[in-house]
Formats: C-alpha cells, sequence, structure tokens
C-alpha cells in the first residue's frame, strides 16, 4: 500500500510538472512575409530561412490573393494565405523587388506603391504588429504606407537618394545595413535581409540565439558591420556615363569605401579615340563633374561634392588585338 501511494504521488507530481512545463512555453509568434509578382527572392526567402530556422516562429508567406506570385526571376511560389485568411502576424516582413517609382503598369514595388489594398494591409497590420521590417526597397512601400514620416531608414543602394521623396523627414543611412527604430527596421540591397533578420532574433531572443543561427546557416554574421554598397565608391560614377559603358564585361572588380579599380571588355565598333571622346561627353556632362584630362586613349575627371570631398575618376582603353570591336577598358574612381 505504501509504495502505491509513493507511485501516485509521483504520478501526481509528473503531471503537474507537465502542465507547468506547458503553460511556462510562450505561443509561437506569426511572422507574415508579404509577396507580390516581381518579389525579389532572396528578400523574402533570407527572412524566411532566418526567422524560421528554430522554430519558434510559425512563418508564412501572405498575397493580395491566392494567385501563383512570379519573382522577379521567374520563380514561381503559391502564397500561403492571403490577405483575408492569415493568421495575424505579429512581425510583418516586407520584401523588395523592381523599381520604386509609382507605376500601376509596373511589376514589383512600382505596381504595389499604388495598389491601395496593399498599402492598407500594410498600414493596418503594422499597427499591431511588434516588429516591421523591410528589405531593399520595400522600404518605399513603408514610405507609401506613412510608416518612415520622421524615423532614420536605409534601402537599396540603387533607390537611397530617392527615400526622401517618399517620406517626410526621414533621415537615410548610406552606410548601415540595417537602421533600427524600435519597432520599424529597413534593411539595404538583397542579403541585408539576412543581417535584419538575424538582429530581430537578437531583439527577441538574444543574441546568443543569433549567433546560433548565422553559424547554422554558415553565414558570416558581423552584426556591426558598416558595409552596404551605397556608401562605396563606384557609386560616385555618374549616370551618365551608362550609356557609353552599356555593353561591358567585367573582368576584376575591387570595391571599397574611399576606391574603387575595375578593369572590362567592352563592345563598341568606336576606335580607342572615338570610345574616349563619347565617354568624355557623357562624363563632363554630369553634375559636378569636370575634365580634368582626356587624351587618345585615356581620361581624368575630378568631382567636387558639398560637403568638400574630392574624387577623381579615370578611365584608359586599348583596343584588343585581332578583335575590332572590342576594347580593354580600366576604370578607377578614388577620394582624395
Amino acid at each position: 500500500m505504501k509504495k502505491l501511494i509513493i507511485f501516485l504521488v509521483l504520478c501526481l507530481f509528473a503531471v503537474s510538472s507537465s502542465a507547468q512545463t506547458q503553460t511556462a512555453e510562450k505561443p509561437k509568434m506569426n511572422v507574415a512575409i508579404l509577396i507580390f509578382d516581381g518579389v525579389q527572392i532572396i528578400d523574402y526567402t533570407g527572412p524566411y530561412e532566418v526567422l524560421g530556422s528554430h522554430g519558434k516562429r510559425k512563418v508564412y508567406t501572405v498575397a493580395e490573393n491566392a494567385d501563383t506570385v512570379t519573382t522577379a526571376m521567374g520563380m514561381k511560389v503559391i502564397p500561403n494565405y492571403t490577405f483575408e485568411n492569415q493568421p495575424k502576424p505579429d512581425i510583418i516582413v516586407i520584401p523588395g523587388g523592381g523599381y520604386s517609382k509609382p507605376d500601376p503598369n509596373g511589376r514589383g514595388v512600382a505596381k504595389q506603391m499604388v495598389n491601395e489594398k496593399v498599402i492598407r494591409w500594410i498600414r493596418d497590420n503594422a499597427k499591431e504588429a511588434k516588429h516591421v521590417m523591410s528589405v531593399c526597397n520595400g522600404a518605399f512601400l513603408l514610405a507609401q504606407a506613412g510608416l518612415l514620416d520622421g524615423l532614420e531608414a536605409t534601402t537599396f543602394h540603387g533607390m537611397i537618394k530617392d527615400l526622401p521623396n517618399f517620406a517626410k523627414n526621414v533621415k537615410v543611412f548610406y552606410d548601415k545595413r540595417f537602421v533600427d527604430n524600435g519597432k520599424i527596421i529597413t534593411t539595404a540591397g538583397l542579403s541585408s535581409g539576412i543581417d535584419g533578420s538575424l538582429h530581430l532574433i537578437e531583439k527577441i531572443d538574444g543574441i546568443g540565439w543569433a549567433k546560433r543561427i548565422a553559424a547554422g546557416l554558415e553565414y558570416n554574421w558581423q552584426p556591426e558591420s558598416n558595409y552596404a554598397r551605397a556608401s562605396l565608391a563606384d557609386m560616385k560614377f555618374p549616370k551618365t556615363i551608362d550609356a557609353v559603358l552599356s555593353d561591358i564585361e567585367p573582368i576584376d572588380i575591387t570595391s571599397e569605401r574611399t576606391f574603387y579599380d575595375s578593369k572590362w571588355t567592352v563592345r563598341t565598333p568606336l576606335s580607342v579615340e572615338d570610345f574616349m571622346i563619347s565617354l568624355n561627353k557623357a562624363w563632363s556632362a554630369a553634375p559636378g563633374w569636370t575634365t580634368t584630362k582626356i587624351g587618345k586613349s585615356d581620361g581624368v575627371w575630378k568631382l567636387t561634392e558639398k560637403d568638400g570631398k574630392v574624387w577623381i575618376g579615370e578611365a584608359k582603353a586599348e583596343k584588343i588585338p585581332d578583335n575590332n570591336n572590342e576594347l580593354m577598358m580600366v576604370l578607377k574612381i578614388r577620394r582624395i
């Protein structure tokens, strides 16, 4: 009889402990990742992988309707939920894709910026969500929803200058992979969404979990890194030269914050001298740039910025032997 009583007490203790453990377990947070036609693949799959990797969250894609979504590179994706039947999100992730100028006939972010249903979904769900994160030019959708007004932010390097046109009094950072305002986080381009997601894990679960997940993904996470494409030297090249360099192939590139060295193959029927004339015409037409030297096969240009920083751009070209339609070009830029 005594043994039976001890056995029953132990059973009750085990049941009580199990119940307490279940009660103590936190419910999984819901992570809704918006997808749409033209969405950039790594923008949404990077955060999906990070935020879903340790099983503490329910991660799902959500779209305006149940139709198959075609990504920027043609991947076909069926959304897990629609706006009407999604679980209530605790975290929402807004990826980017395509251009950021509102266009009802465009794809990616451009079309979604004028899609009132999408903007309303972002605005309404952000009210009760604990965290909101954009990736790449998904920041423009947050801006369009009025969520970046007066905040600090970053976005894709090629569109970062345009962000203040869509968010009032926004302070834009060119040298950060992610910018955290507390509730709202914006990340720079593409892979930066992985860094932002790991930062979010750190905020919620602690630095230990963030580092463990990064190691499991074999990702060299550097939370304090200020690497951002928008801060690199090649961003100083004027857009006016794009037409002259439209048909090029990279041979080698070294890109840092204060200098950029590169070598290219340029497909053009022009002679070396005529090519340099065309390049000089395009380069010197850019605001702030002046020609320092223009020769038959090389040129030097100078840019003085408003803050007094001076940049020197250089180009040198030569014909590739036995090929009348290709040039070898060295293109450099450096801060002095």
